[in-house]
């Protein structure tokens, strides 16, 4: 039998079985399991996914519906209570462990290639995925409100998940800063909710650079004045020193604070940001980039199901959201090693219709206009989570 024959399991073609695997032995997450294992309740979740289920009970007549095919795609039929128990059951742990194994095996794939700026580019958000307090009693958040938190450290040359975390909706953004922010010789970009001056040295320490906007309370001192084109979008260009008793012990260094025009919008902004070198507007261009985890929270959560759930539990909740994230890396580098020009969102409407069919994705791609043929070069991608 041809090990890839139908659409769906051409989404896996670049999976790795004994990775997860792995990731199973390191929970012991099959133990004591007779029918649905960790393996097939991820294939599971993919495919209703992929095919936009809404409940358990539509999973279960999708699947029963498309019996005859669901073989040839390594996928076996699955009662309600049966997916129920194994969302209970199987530790969200495990599709954690996948997402950084498959998480570091795009950085492999994209590492040669082009980048936006000079050093790699990380922004840094988190997003509230509200849920009812009702149903879910243990997301307190407000008073009649229940939430948790996907806090993301975004590859911004990529627009692919690099890190994520997910946590309790009080928790601010700043506690998950420490761990999103680990690596040396890249750039942060975030807005002011993470000015936390003590998270910021550390960044600094580390040998990385960040951008970020300018808190208006923030006290600080002028040291002297970096020359800049009057005539262009740079207002002001200075190196300043923070003059706050906690904020110098916090951050003891200097910094340097940018005044920046936006010519459509009219709107001035003060970044913030350790890199001396950089010319002002290059700054501003970073920072611009921001905007790039807006539009993936807005994709995954519009295309990902990420906002209604098949169940209650956390386990169930925060599995679902671990399996999203793991099929925007699959799409990536299913897209960037065949060379695939199609957008995501149009690869989710062609896989939605063809998933158990006999093709590949790339076959699904052949009649689409500015499609390329097969080829494992990586291509960048800058525009994909727009659609």
């Amino acid at each position: 039998m041809t090990k890839h024959t139908t659409v769906f399991a051409s989404v896996l073609r670049y999976f790795s079985r004994s990775e997860f695997e792995n990731a199973v032995s390191g929970y012991n997450g099959d133990f004591r399991t007779r029918t649905l294992t960790c393996w097939d309740l991820f294939k599971s979740m993919l495919y209703a996914l992929i095919s936009s289920c809404f409940s358990v009970r539509e999973i279960e007549v999708s699947m029963r519906a498309n019996g005859n095919r669901l073989y040839h795609s390594g996928l076996k039929q699955v009662k309600r209570s049966t997916f129920c128990d194994a969302l209970e059951k199987r530790r969200h742990d495990i599709f954690r462990s996948v997402f950084h194994v498959l998480a570091d095996k795009a950085q492999g794939i994209s590492g040669k290639m082009k980048k936006k700026f000079k050093d790699p580019l990380r922004i840094l958000d988190a997003s509230i995925i509200s849920l009812c307090l009702a149903r879910f009693n243990w997301a307190k958040y407000r008073k009649s409100k229940g939430a948790i938190k996907l806090h993301l450290n975004l590859d911004g040359d990529n627009c692919i998940p690099f890190d994520a975390y997910l946590t309790d909706g009080k928790v601010h953004d700043v506690k998950e800063m420490i761990n999103l922010t680990q690596e040396t010789g890249v750039i942060y970009v975030m807005d002011r909710g993470y000015v936390d001056y003590k998270s910021l040295y550390c960044i600094e320490l580390r040998g990385s650079f960040f951008v970020s906007r300018m808190k208006s309370n923030g006290a600080f001192k002028r040291i002297h004045n970096n020359p800049h084109n009057e005539e262009g979008p740079v207002l002001s260009d200075v190196i300043i020193e923070l003059t706050g008793v906690a904020t110098k012990k916090a951050y003891p260094k200097q910094l340097r604070k940018i005044k920046y025009e936006d010519k459509e919008t009219k709107k001035v902004y003060e970044f913030l940001t350790n890199d001396m070198s950089r010319e002002a507007e290059e700054i501003a261009a970073i920072y611009k980039e921001r905007w790039e985890v807006e539009l993936f929270f807005k994709w995954i959560k519009q295309h990902l199901k990420i906002k209604s759930f098949w169940g209650t539990s956390i386990n169930a909740v925060y599995s679902q959201i671990w399996v999203a994230l793991i099929l925007t890396i699959l799409l990536w580098i299913n897209r960037t090693m065949d060379g695939i020009t199609a957008s995501p969102y149009e690869l989710m409407i062609m896989m939605k219709s063809t998933l158990l069919t006999k093709n590949s994705l790339i076959g699904l791609c052949t009649n689409i206009s500015g499609s390329k043929p097969h080829d494992n070069s990586a291509q960048p991608i800058l525009e994909e989570f727009k659609c």
